[in-house]
């Protein structure tokens, strides 16, 4: 079940919930026309139909706060630079929204740069690994991470899996194939189910 911010008041808490409600979906269908968007470009109009429903799609409401203590497991293998947020690649796709909040950097020609905030009426869009590997990684998922700050950093996420019962099993074209097991795991507010990689080959099925 959803977790909702405590506020000073009822009316208070109702509006959370409420612009919580129609910034998600208002994010969904910012990953849904990115997807067709994808399938028109690279010319597969079946890509799509493996996103109409979104039971595996998630929003999270995102808080960095300051610390002074620094974390030496927080720093980073590529450049030992203090992070918040570890180096990783994510799996589907990404709606994203930082504000005024520096702090996000992503990884081109082997250098980590800056991603420019998105302010208050701008969405960032990243391409997981799961959709690089449905479109033959024609799109490339981009390594990014979060580095310390000094100030208490908000962000908002929103995650589009694939539907439920949609085949990720294979490409678009059958040149490569990759397994991707459904996984449900255990937490404080109740199981989530999340896409894990389980297996790869390149032969043609």
């Amino acid at each position: 079940p959803n977790v909702w911010p405590e506020t000073e008041t009822v009316s208070s808490t109702r509006n959370s919930r409420r612009y919580s409600r129609l910034d998600s979906r208002s994010d969904e269908n910012i990953g849904r026309a990115f997807i067709r968007s994808i399938a028109r470009s690279l010319e597969f109009p079946q890509l799509p139909e493996l996103f109409v429903d979104d039971e595996f799609s998630a929003m999270g409401l995102r808080r960095y706060p300051y610390r002074r203590l620094t974390n030496q497991n927080m720093l980073s293998d590529f450049d030992g630079t203090l992070l918040r947020e570890l180096e990783h690649i994510d799996s589907t796709v990404t709606v994203l929204s930082t504000f005024k909040n520096g702090g996000l950097q992503a990884l081109y020609n082997f250098e980590y740069l800056d991603v420019p905030v998105t302010g208050d009426d701008k969405f960032i869009v990243n391409i997981g690994k799961l959709v690089g590997d449905i479109v033959d990684d024609k799109l490339k998922s981009v390594k990014h991470r979060v580095v310390e700050t000094t100030f208490d950093r908000h962000s908002i996420t929103y995650f589009l899996g694939p539907q439920f019962d949609a085949d990720i099993s294979r490409s678009m074209t059958n040149k490569t194939y990759r397994r991707w097991s459904k996984s449900t795991r255990s937490s404080e507010n109740g199981s989530r189910i999340i896409l894990v990689p389980s297996s790869f080959s390149t032969t043609k099925q």
